[in-house]
């Protein structure tokens, strides 16, 4: 469901697009960043409003809830990223909160990678895809640090058309593990990774060193069609591995 809220405290205020998701009550309250008030409002007064309105006025904010759903006595406000096309594992206390994300496709796509390297097993390869990030670093992908294995891939089962692919980089050591990153796509069959990346077309590519915290956006004159999504990191030190924590493609 789309939401075209008003982000003045007023009716008629400048509109902002919202898209409704299921997501955990405990998920949310978890996050780094959240802030919960009860909701103290006159009579007549609509609660969906006044959440979109703070969480429109906080630079940092990307979802927000009114809960319980059928009669709000709270508000939530959060940074996190919850995608629209999330798909809520924990439903014992789900509610419909509202994302600043869009939709994209690398939600819910199938993901190939790199070798994910032993001294973090949760950050796996699924964490690009399940369409949730929470700034914590366990939700990223890190792999084996050897030339072969800084890489992943995206498949979206056919071609599907997209003028931006975001990358989100970790909050520490970053000018280590990401730096000189290319984007690459492809409507053929998949090639062998990372040596025949090449034959993919050359979508962007961040040729520096990020910092921590780095949001970095790739973005297309007109939309590209493709089915593969590569993301593949070229700097070859020996201990550098690859880490990135979330990716969007719009």
């Amino acid at each position: 469901m789309l939401l075209l809220l008003p982000s003045a405290p007023v009716e008629g205020g400048e509109l902002r697009l919202m898209r409704s998701v299921l997501i955990s009550l405990q998920r949310v309250q978890a996050a780094s960043n959240t802030e919960q008030e009860s909701l103290d409002l006159p009579p007549g007064a609509r609660p969906a409003l006044y959440c979109s309105n703070k969480c429109t006025h906080l630079n940092w904010c990307q979802l927000w809830c009114a809960y319980p759903s059928n009669t709000p006595t709270h508000c939530l406000v959060s940074n996190i990223f919850v995608m629209p096309n999330y798909q809520e594992t924990n439903m014992a206390d789900a509610l419909t909160c509202h994302t600043t994300r869009p939709t994209d496709l690398a939600t819910n796509a199938i993901i190939t990678a790199g070798t994910q390297h032993s001294w973090f097993p949760l950050r796996v390869k699924e964490n690009l895809i399940d369409g949730f990030y929470n700034y914590e670093i366990d939700y990223c992908i890190t792999t084996k640090p050897s030339n072969s294995d800084r890489w992943f891939t995206l498949d979206f089962g056919q071609p599907k058309c997209f003028q931006h692919v975001i990358l989100y980089v970790q909050n520490g050591a970053a000018h280590l593990r990401f730096r000189n990153v290319q984007v690459r796509v492809s409507n053929v069959t998949a090639v062998t990774p990372p040596a025949d990346f090449a034959a993919y077309d050359l979508f962007g590519e961040f040729p520096g060193t990020a910092s921590s915290g780095q949001v970095v956006e790739m973005k297309s004159a007109k939309p590209v069609c493709a089915r593969f999504v590569t993301g593949h990191m070229l700097y070859h030190y020996q201990s550098a591995y690859f880490t990135v924590c979330h990716v969007e493609v719009f």
